[in-house]
């Protein structure tokens, strides 16, 4: 009987053993989930500001676009009218 309590003993203390590494995995897993998240948000972030600074940078090209094509268009007229005179 002695051995006997002295094996569950030891059986007990294996599985509060194991308890508590599983919890102490779990919180690890925990913080590293959270960690991931927080990467996860700030990478979020990131390209969130890249997009919008990208939309406004084509925004601003295609104005700049439409703006020489009108004075591309200005010349061309004024470039029609002087050959006209001169013909």
């Amino acid at each position: 009987m002695w051995g006997r309590q002295s094996r569950l003993d030891r059986i007990e203390q294996t599985v509060e053993r194991l308890i508590e590494i599983r919890e102490a995995t779990n919180l690890r897993v925990d913080r590293t989930v959270e960690r991931f998240a927080e990467i996860s948000e700030a990478t979020n972030l990131r390209i969130d500001r890249f997009v919008e600074a990208s939309g406004q940078q084509i925004q601003a090209m295609n104005q700049r676009t439409e703006q020489l094509r009108e004075r591309t268009e200005q010349l061309q007229r004024a470039v029609d009218y002087l050959l006209s005179k001169d013909g």
